[in-house]
């Protein structure tokens, strides 16, 4: 064809960069299929692009983009000094909080907060009551403040939640994982995915980006072998640091042990409720008895060995719940199932879907690039974001 010599090299067809934005961007929200079709809408030409290109265009710029971070993370790590940089955040927000009472409650609160013995009004759970005192206490006495409360990144602290998402391979049985990730401190925040070890690395970065050894990191998860791993095995040069089993997960867990170990419903609530009472303040050794006790009344002993193998094995990132919940700290790793839900979830883990693994990859390298306010700078300067920037 004319002028066929100044194309860059191409296999008969040349795709704008324009268009491959379109391409990328669509599949993020929508099905392959009606992204040909808008993209032929928009083109006026309907045989502007089919779904195949579509998806080798997600999957060759999902690559491009872990090539370049895996490289950024491996030149950082190398570098035997981080003085004088900084992560890259998505600068922080004001938390929009939900109301701990409706608002129609205000002054039966007042009313009770004033009683000589204050006890939660109808309407008020235990713990949101309990939150409420320990607020009042610290000479918290604005009521709409009362009504806000939640756990907040402090000064110097930094908030890691890491997780895996399973998502389905077109082979009968077959499954596949991408792990995500979520760090906060006080300036900002940062989404982080990708495949084995990859989020590992790219998390314990920033952890020394966001303020090195001397910070104080509370890493928020399930429980996984590889989370505590990470935890024991990269993080051994930080001395203020935490790692807490997300409530829910424990709570779940206990709930579906109880379920294979107890006859019926009734035998399952008499030995779930002085369990999770133990559990919630942090009393491991209590809810271990309590399960080793209720052996010659199981009906599944090895499940019950389970369930005790694995709070035994978790001890150390069991904490008091309750204590901590009154004081808002962080008890759940709602961060890192936002995650998953915002990367992977919403686009994958539909009802027949099934994904290779580098289109599933594509998908969520792309999305985390959006979360991160980097598409611009990637579809524009042709820059993948970094993980470090001048201090």
């Amino acid at each position: 064809m004319p002028g066929n010599a100044v194309l860059p090299a191409h296999e008969g067809m040349v795709i704008t960069r324009n268009l491959q934005e379109w391409a990328c961007l669509f599949p993020l929200d929508l099905p392959f299929a009606t992204v040909e079709r808008l993209l032929g809408w928009q083109t006026q030409c309907d045989e502007m692009i089919c779904a195949t290109e579509v998806r080798r265009l997600v999957r060759r710029h999902g690559q491009v983009i872990r090539q370049a971070e895996a490289a950024d993370v491996k030149d950082l790590l190398k570098r035997k000094d981080l003085g004088g940089l900084q992560a890259q955040l998505v600068p922080s927000r004001d938390v929009r909080r939900p109301a701990a009472w409706p608002e129609e409650l205000t002054e039966a609160v007042e009313i009770a907060l004033e009683a000589e013995d204050p006890q939660p009004p109808d309407g008020v759970s235990a713990c949101d009551w309990e939150r409420i005192l320990t607020a009042r206490r610290e000479e918290v006495d604005d009521i709409a403040q009362l009504r806000r409360l939640g756990p907040e990144v402090q000064p110097g602290q930094i908030i890691a939640a890491t997780d895996d998402v399973e998502v389905r391979r077109p082979e009968p049985r077959g499954k596949l994982y991408i792990r995500t990730a979520r760090i906060a401190t006080r300036e900002g925040f940062r989404y982080l995915s990708g495949r084995g070890d990859d989020v590992l690395n790219q998390l314990y970065l920033l952890l020394l980006l966001c303020g090195g050894p001397d910070s104080w990191v509370t890493l928020l998860g399930d429980g996984a072998r590889w989370i505590r791993n990470f935890f024991a095995e990269r993080l051994t040069t930080f001395v203020n640091k935490e790692l807490i089993l997300d409530w829910y997960h424990l709570a779940k867990k206990c709930y579906e042990m109880t379920s294979m170990i107890c006859y019926g419903r009734k035998a399952k609530a008499a030995l779930m409720g002085p369990l999770i009472s133990c559990l919630w303040r942090g009393q491991v050794d209590d809810a271990i008895t309590q399960l080793d006790a209720y052996r010659s009344k199981c009906r599944n002993e090895q499940k019950l060995d389970e369930l005790i193998n694995y709070l035994a094995a978790r001890k150390p990132y069991l904490v008091n719940y309750k204590d901590r919940r009154a004081r808002r700290i962080y008890i759940g790793s709602g961060h890192a199932e936002k995650a998953c839900d915002l990367i992977v979830s919403r686009r994958q883990k539909h009802k027949g879907m099934h994904w290779s693994e580098e289109t599933a990859d594509g998908l969520a390298a792309l999305k985390t690039l959006v979360l991160n306010n980097g598409w611009d700078l990637y579809w524009q300067e042709r820059k993948v974001l970094p993980f470090a920037v001048l201090a």
